[in-house]
């Protein structure tokens, strides 16, 4: 069975508590998961091995000891590299986890939201998630048109939703919204869960035109309380937001609804 989210807007910690932690790390998992947090959201790539590891940009450096491109290294390579120093010097010696890695972590603990930042890592990272028998509660919310071609009959199992994240080139900011709606429609050919965008794109006349086709409308990265109670008031169904502790108190002070409950 596919991800069933539940009945109150779902809050996903955007690669962890990466307030507090470093991101896509297991210090930042393991705090989002200590705050109740209903999901974490990682960022998956691929060694050069073809090893699917978490890791936000293409290159080393920004978050690591590392230098050059990650797609230029091994796993083996990957692994003696420091990911937290940069953080603080409370998380140095922190590794780059692989997905392998994580799906063992959050096991039973907490679903896990995956975008899959390179397409080469789609059809590893999908076979990966199988083979840890986790598919029931993993979203894969970074997708677009080509992840759903490579992951093809598993989108039957694994909850996958179209991504909106790359606007095309030189768009007028004002027909983004245009754009945003017609998302909906191809998402329903594609046999998408939902539609995962930009909240600034986010819209009451867009979600009521994904609940007509039976689609669920994902919003990133929210991080001002007022914008995420008007997501609420629209219904959409989950906000990936750095600040999961802040939204966590915002969703509680504005619902009835205990966590973890689900429409049954």
């Amino acid at each position: 069975m596919s991800y069933q989210p539940t009945n109150r807007p779902q809050i996903i910690a955007h690669r962890g508590d990466s307030g507090l932690a470093p991101e896509n790390t297991r210090p930042a998992i393991e705090r989002a998961i200590d705050i109740g947090v209903d999901m974490v959201e990682v960022d998956v790539r691929l060694t050069k091995d073809g090893v699917p590891v978490l890791l936000h940009l293409e290159r080393l450096e920004h978050t690591t000891t590392g230098n050059g491109l990650l797609a230029d290294h091994t796993w083996k390579e990957i692994q003696r590299l420091d990911a937290g120093a940069w953080k603080g010097p409370e998380f140095a010696d922190e590794r780059v986890p692989s997905l392998e890695n994580v799906l063992d972590l959050t096991r039973g603990r907490v679903p896990l939201n995956l975008d899959f930042l390179s397409a080469d890592a789609v059809g590893p990272g999908v076979a990966v998630v199988r083979d840890a028998g986790r598919s029931g509660d993993v979203v894969v919310s970074g997708c677009q048109v080509v992840c759903f071609e490579i992951m093809a009959a598993a989108t039957n199992e694994i909850t996958t939703l179209l991504n909106l994240d790359d606007l095309p080139a030189g768009i007028d900011p004002a027909k983004a919204r245009a754009v945003a709606h017609r998302t909906i429609d191809n998402a329903s050919e594609l046999g998408a869960a939902g539609i995962n965008l930009r909240h600034t794109l986010v819209d009451a006349p867009l979600v009521a035109r994904a609940r007509e086709l039976g689609l669920r409308v994902w919003a990133f990265v929210v991080d001002n309380e007022e914008r995420f109670g008007e997501l609420i008031d629209m219904g959409v169904t989950a906000a990936t937001t750095n600040l999961p502790e802040l939204m966590l108190a915002v969703l509680g002070s504005r619902s009835s609804v205990a966590p973890g409950e689900t429409d049954g």
